[in-house]
Protein backbone atom coordinates (compact mmCIF):
# COMPACT_ATOMS: atom_id res chain seq x y z
CA UNK A 1 0.00 0.00 0.00
CA UNK A 2 1.44 3.43 -0.89
CA UNK A 3 1.34 6.53 1.32
CA UNK A 4 -1.73 8.08 -0.35
CA UNK A 5 -3.69 4.82 0.02
CA UNK A 6 -2.75 4.61 3.70
CA UNK A 7 -3.87 8.21 4.29
CA UNK A 8 -7.19 7.55 2.51
CA UNK A 9 -7.74 4.53 4.74
CA UNK A 10 -6.52 6.28 7.90
CA UNK A 11 -8.46 9.53 7.65
CA UNK A 12 -12.19 9.99 7.93
CA UNK A 13 -13.71 10.64 4.46
CA UNK A 14 -15.39 13.78 5.87
CA UNK A 15 -12.03 15.57 6.12
CA UNK A 16 -10.87 14.52 2.66
CA UNK A 17 -11.54 17.06 -0.09
CA UNK A 18 -12.65 15.24 -3.23
CA UNK A 19 -10.51 15.70 -6.32
CA UNK A 20 -12.53 16.81 -9.33
CA UNK A 21 -11.69 15.62 -12.86
CA UNK A 22 -9.97 18.29 -14.89
CA UNK A 23 -8.31 18.79 -18.23
CA UNK A 24 -5.42 16.36 -17.87
CA UNK A 25 -5.13 16.57 -14.09
CA UNK A 26 -7.64 16.88 -11.25
CA UNK A 27 -8.50 20.00 -9.28
CA UNK A 28 -9.78 20.66 -5.76
CA UNK A 29 -12.04 23.37 -4.34
CA UNK A 30 -10.65 24.66 -1.03
CA UNK A 31 -13.42 26.35 0.94
CA UNK A 32 -12.52 28.58 3.88
CA UNK A 33 -15.10 27.51 6.46
CA UNK A 34 -15.06 30.83 8.32
CA UNK A 35 -15.79 33.03 5.31
CA UNK A 36 -17.18 30.55 2.77
CA UNK A 37 -14.67 31.85 0.22
CA UNK A 38 -13.27 29.38 -2.29
CA UNK A 39 -10.01 28.92 -4.15
CA UNK A 40 -9.49 26.25 -6.79
CA UNK A 41 -6.20 24.38 -7.02
CA UNK A 42 -5.81 22.96 -10.53
CA UNK A 43 -3.29 20.57 -12.05
CA UNK A 44 -3.02 18.35 -8.97
CA UNK A 45 -1.27 15.04 -9.68
CA UNK A 46 -3.81 12.17 -9.69
CA UNK A 47 -1.95 10.36 -6.88
CA UNK A 48 -2.85 12.98 -4.27
CA UNK A 49 -5.01 13.54 -1.24
CA UNK A 50 -6.31 16.90 -0.01
CA UNK A 51 -6.98 16.99 3.74
CA UNK A 52 -9.01 19.56 5.65
CA UNK A 53 -6.48 19.76 8.54
CA UNK A 54 -8.51 22.38 10.40
CA UNK A 55 -11.05 19.64 11.19
CA UNK A 56 -8.51 17.78 13.34
CA UNK A 57 -9.92 17.87 16.86
CA UNK A 58 -8.75 21.02 18.60
CA UNK A 59 -6.45 19.92 21.46
CA UNK A 60 -7.95 22.38 23.96
CA UNK A 61 -7.92 19.85 26.79
CA UNK A 62 -4.26 18.91 26.28
CA UNK A 63 -2.26 22.03 25.34
CA UNK A 64 -2.26 25.47 27.00
CA UNK A 65 -1.89 27.32 23.69
CA UNK A 66 0.67 29.84 24.96
CA UNK A 67 2.93 29.30 21.91
CA UNK A 68 0.17 28.71 19.35
CA UNK A 69 0.37 24.92 19.60
CA UNK A 70 -3.43 24.61 19.32
CA UNK A 71 -3.49 26.12 15.83
CA UNK A 72 -3.51 24.40 12.44
CA UNK A 73 -3.58 25.58 8.86
CA UNK A 74 -6.73 24.83 6.89
CA UNK A 75 -5.51 22.29 4.30
CA UNK A 76 -2.73 19.84 3.54
CA UNK A 77 -2.09 18.36 0.11
CA UNK A 78 -0.02 15.17 0.00
CA UNK A 79 1.00 14.30 -3.53
CA UNK A 80 3.19 11.98 -5.59
CA UNK A 81 3.68 13.34 -9.08
CA UNK A 82 4.40 11.49 -12.30
CA UNK A 83 8.14 12.25 -12.04
CA UNK A 84 8.42 10.49 -8.69
CA UNK A 85 8.60 13.69 -6.65
CA UNK A 86 6.74 13.71 -3.34
CA UNK A 87 5.11 16.84 -1.96
CA UNK A 88 3.39 17.91 1.24
CA UNK A 89 1.87 21.38 0.96
CA UNK A 90 0.44 23.04 4.08
CA UNK A 91 -2.05 25.79 3.15
CA UNK A 92 -3.65 28.49 5.27
CA UNK A 93 -6.57 30.32 3.63
CA UNK A 94 -8.27 33.51 4.72
CA UNK A 95 -10.78 35.90 3.28
CA UNK A 96 -8.74 39.03 3.93
CA UNK A 97 -5.09 39.72 4.61
CA UNK A 98 -5.60 40.56 8.27
CA UNK A 99 -3.58 37.97 10.20
CA UNK A 100 -0.14 38.74 11.47
CA UNK A 101 2.63 36.68 9.91
CA UNK A 102 3.34 35.16 13.34
CA UNK A 103 -0.22 33.73 13.47
CA UNK A 104 0.09 32.29 9.95
CA UNK A 105 3.41 30.70 10.95
CA UNK A 106 1.77 29.11 14.01
CA UNK A 107 -1.01 27.69 11.84
CA UNK A 108 1.46 26.30 9.29
CA UNK A 109 3.51 24.76 12.11
CA UNK A 110 0.33 23.15 13.44
CA UNK A 111 -0.40 21.59 10.04
CA UNK A 112 3.17 20.26 9.94
CA UNK A 113 2.63 18.71 13.40
CA UNK A 114 -0.67 17.17 12.21
CA UNK A 115 1.12 15.49 9.29
CA UNK A 116 3.92 14.34 11.60
CA UNK A 117 1.26 12.79 13.86
CA UNK A 118 -0.26 11.00 10.85
CA UNK A 119 3.24 9.82 9.93
CA UNK A 120 3.67 8.26 13.40
CA UNK A 121 0.24 6.59 13.12
CA UNK A 122 1.13 5.14 9.69
CA UNK A 123 4.47 3.84 10.87
CA UNK A 124 3.02 2.34 14.05
CA UNK A 125 -0.43 1.04 13.08
CA UNK A 126 0.09 0.35 9.37
CA UNK A 127 3.67 -0.87 10.04
CA UNK A 128 4.89 1.16 7.09
CA UNK A 129 8.47 2.08 8.07
CA UNK A 130 8.96 4.67 5.30
CA UNK A 131 5.51 6.26 5.59
CA UNK A 132 5.62 9.93 4.52
CA UNK A 133 9.43 9.93 4.44
CA UNK A 134 11.31 11.76 1.69
CA UNK A 135 8.62 14.36 0.98
CA UNK A 136 9.44 17.96 0.15
CA UNK A 137 7.41 20.42 2.19
CA UNK A 138 5.94 23.69 0.99
CA UNK A 139 4.10 26.24 3.13
CA UNK A 140 1.56 28.62 1.59
CA UNK A 141 -0.80 31.35 2.76
CA UNK A 142 -3.66 32.21 0.38
CA UNK A 143 -5.32 35.54 1.19
CA UNK A 144 -7.96 37.91 -0.18
CA UNK A 145 -10.19 35.07 -1.39
CA UNK A 146 -13.21 37.34 -1.80
CA UNK A 147 -11.41 40.17 -3.58
CA UNK A 148 -13.24 42.42 -5.99
CA UNK A 149 -12.56 40.59 -9.26
CA UNK A 150 -12.91 43.78 -11.28
CA UNK A 151 -9.87 45.24 -9.50
CA UNK A 152 -6.61 44.97 -11.31
CA UNK A 153 -4.46 42.11 -10.04
CA UNK A 154 -1.10 43.23 -8.78
CA UNK A 155 1.65 41.03 -7.38
CA UNK A 156 -0.42 37.92 -6.76
CA UNK A 157 2.56 35.94 -5.43
CA UNK A 158 4.68 37.31 -2.60
CA UNK A 159 7.93 35.59 -1.80
CA UNK A 160 10.81 36.37 0.52
CA UNK A 161 13.17 35.14 -2.18
CA UNK A 162 13.79 31.98 -0.17
CA UNK A 163 12.37 28.53 -0.86
CA UNK A 164 9.08 28.25 1.07
CA UNK A 165 9.95 24.90 2.66
CA UNK A 166 9.60 26.03 6.30
CA UNK A 167 6.60 27.48 8.11
CA UNK A 168 8.48 30.71 8.84
CA UNK A 169 9.31 31.22 5.14
CA UNK A 170 5.91 30.77 3.48
CA UNK A 171 4.70 31.71 0.03
CA UNK A 172 1.90 34.27 0.10
CA UNK A 173 -0.66 34.12 -2.70
CA UNK A 174 -3.18 36.92 -3.01
CA UNK A 175 -6.27 37.60 -5.11
CA UNK A 176 -6.13 34.40 -7.15
CA UNK A 177 -9.41 32.44 -7.51
CA UNK A 178 -7.53 29.67 -9.35
CA UNK A 179 -3.99 28.54 -8.58
CA UNK A 180 -1.94 25.95 -10.43
CA UNK A 181 -0.43 23.21 -8.27
CA UNK A 182 2.99 23.78 -9.84
CA UNK A 183 2.94 27.40 -8.59
CA UNK A 184 2.58 26.13 -5.03
CA UNK A 185 5.67 23.93 -5.20
CA UNK A 186 8.09 25.86 -7.39
CA UNK A 187 10.11 28.75 -6.01
CA UNK A 188 8.87 32.16 -7.04
CA UNK A 189 11.61 34.32 -8.61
Amino acid sequence: MDDIQILREMLNPNIQVMLQPGQGRPSAQLIDLQSGATVEITGIPPDSIVIRAEDFENPLTIFNGTKGERKRADFVIVSNDERGRKWIICIETQEMDTKLASHVIQQLKGAYCFITYCQCIGKSFWTSDGFLDDYDYRFVSIVDLNFNRSRRRTQSFYSTGELHNRPDVFLKVSRMPTIYFRNLINPVP
